[in-house]
């Protein structure tokens, strides 16, 4: 049987969740053939989900941002004024080239088309749809035809697979065909170990492009206090503070487990592997990006997470983690102990997938 996975080329977090979604699908069957197809990550992806075959191409989606990270609406508007044109030439490739039994995708939308025109099945996994992303940009950056073609598609799946925290304006988007599963994290993962010394370990996760990396440089340059050690991707870790650099080519997820806070973007596998583990967050939210913002008033609501602005987080870290670890530290981490979210999602989504063969 031979599956054929869709990567879309925005973020790294997805690449890690189909990682622990094919695993537990080749414990099930172990005769499964899967390609992975992705372009702007590609290299990432090879290096995590290994033993599988790869074809590097681009499949579609993309997101333009400026310097400070906030949406550059109008080149966004401006690419997917020619989407039609992009996704036609795509699939005349795409037809004539892919060999699959189902497929598995993160919502490249043309991935449900093919299926469809062969008459497969086909499966999403996201935690947002990238149609539901594009309504809540204003002034409106994608069609009204456009929208329909995107929502039309993903509803031609078997089944698309949503984790809790899922907008529900975005489940709403897809009665017909969404199913809840719980969180998806590996379930085989080298936890890494990283020095205390009866310090409190902070990790300031960065993003897989890099996003928050003169932010965390101006950070650390304000910070100098010995009570607590901080974990830091080696490209973020030009300054004078005594940090654990974490090598380039090691996954910042794999250090979270051992880590007393993690601090950064609110991305959903960085949520996902904090609530698997039980690990208080303290984050930062991107100008105008409708993921953040629901990210972060969901945690805030079931206390798994606080907020820090960008500007606290650059010039008064150290300051604003005094107060925290006073104040509301002790309350994050009782919640957290407690919550009740189940985290086995990916072996729930392999057994579902194989079901509806």
């Amino acid at each position: 049987m031979k599956a054929k996975v869709y990567l879309s080329d925005e973020g790294f977090g997805h690449i890690v969740r189909q990682r622990a979604i094919l695993e537990e699908l080749v414990k099930l069957e172990s005769a499964l053939q899967v390609t992975i197809q992705t372009e702007g990550h590609y290299d990432f992806a090879v290096d995590n989900l290994p033993n599988h075959n790869a074809i590097r191409r681009f499949n579609n989606i993309r997101w333009h941002k400026k310097e400070d990270s906030s949406p550059d609406l109008q080149s966004i508007q401006e690419y997917y004024q020619n989407y039609s044109d992009i996704s036609s030439n795509y699939l005349k490739e795409e037809r004539d080239e892919a060999d699959f039994d189902f497929t598995i995708s993160d919502f490249v939308y043309e991935a449900f088309q093919l299926a469809e025109e062969k008459k497969r099945p086909s499966f999403g996994v996201a935690h947002f749809t990238w149609d539901w992303f594009f309504s809540k940009l204003y002034p409106r950056v994608i069609s009204d035809p456009l929208f329909k073609y995107f929502t039309e598609r993903a509803n031609s799946a078997a089944a698309l697979f949503f984790p809790p925290l899922t907008p529900s304006d975005n489940l709403a988007f897809y009665k017909k065909n969404a199913v809840s599963v719980p969180f998806i994290v590996r379930s085989n993962v080298d936890h890494r170990s990283w020095p205390s010394d009866g310090r409190f370990r902070i990790l300031i996760m960065d993003s897989g492009a890099g996003l928050m990396k003169q932010s965390i440089r101006k950070a650390l340059s304000n910070i100098s206090s010995k009570e607590f050690i901080i974990g830091v991707t080696e490209s973020g870790a030009d300054s004078d503070v005594d940090v654990f650099r974490i090598p380039k080519d090691q996954l910042l997820v794999d250090y979270v487990k051992h880590s007393d806070l993690v601090v950064g973007r609110p991305g959903f596998n960085t949520l996902s592997e904090c609530i698997a583990y039980r690990v208080p967050m303290l984050l930062l939210s991107e100008s105008m990006n409708p993921e953040m913002d629901h990210n972060i008033s969901e945690l805030k609501k079931l206390r798994l997470g606080a907020f820090i602005s960008k500007y606290d987080f650059e010039n008064r870290l150290e300051s604003f983690l005094s107060d925290f670890l006073k104040n509301e530290y002790q309350n994050l981490e009782r919640s957290m102990n407690s919550h009740e979210f189940e985290t086995n999602g990916a072996e729930t989504v392999a057994k579902q997938i194989l079901e509806r063969l």
